[in-house]
């Protein structure tokens, strides 16, 4: 045995194995329990960072474990890739929002590969991409209909000086600076209608038919 242990060695050799093999494919079995195992979508900021790194390490252990008893595993990874924070960075750095999205989720798919997680990449989704959005359009259009998602005036703090309302924000610890500048323009240029969705009844989630004819993964 030898002494040390050259993880770039081992590593690589295993995980070049496992991507090869497709060891961490889900297959449609119903001969066992199905288990759902997600952490949350990482912002692709174009690095990881320790916080990744604790988070998706405690769900691999979940995975792997569960797979080991006997449960077919379904743990997935993607991408939460639409919306204000992808945005304001390419602005920042002066590249298109499609540009710096997809060039930081390469960078970042790289570097949990080399952490050897135990996702079955062939299930991939990002959040930018139109054969995911289209499906939460979908969704809010159903509620739409019913009713659920409607216009309405609501209360809000209130500061009638610029300057108080966002010191009052910045107290606010988790608060951004993206989040920030998106408030300020909205007091600058006065709030908007603002349409919220709300969940009355649970059998919602009946009614609204998304079964698997609707093309959503298994």
């Amino acid at each position: 045995m030898k002494e040390k242990y050259n993880f770039k060695e081992i590593e690589k050799k295993w995980q070049k194995y496992w991507e090869e093999n497709d060891c961490f494919k889900t297959e449609e079995d119903d001969s066992k329990e199905k288990y759902y195992c997600l952490e949350m979508f990482p912002y692709p900021s174009g690095k990881l960072h320790m916080g990744h790194v604790r988070n998706y390490s405690i769900g691999d252990v979940v995975a792997r474990f569960k797979k080991m008893d006997g449960f077919n595993v379904l743990h997935p990874m993607g991408w939460d890739s639409f919306g204000l924070p992808a945005e304001n960075a390419a602005i920042k750095h002066g590249i298109h929002p499609n540009i710096w999205t997809w060039d930081n989720i390469a960078e970042m798919r790289s570097q949990l590969k080399q952490l050897g997680l135990s996702y079955d990449w062939n299930r991939e989704v990002a959040t930018c991409h139109p054969d995911y959005y289209k499906w939460m359009q979908w969704i809010f259009i159903q509620f739409y209909n019913r009713g659920l998602a409607y216009k309405k005036e609501n209360f809000i703090a209130f500061y009638n000086d610029l300057d108080k309302r966002m010191e009052k924000l910045k107290m606010l610890q988790s608060i951004t600076e993206e989040y920030l500048q998106l408030v300020e323009r909205l007091l600058e240029n006065g709030l908007p209608d603002f349409l919220v969705a709300q969940m009355e009844h649970f059998t919602v989630l009946l009614t609204v038919s998304i079964g698997n004819s609707m093309g959503w993964p298994y």
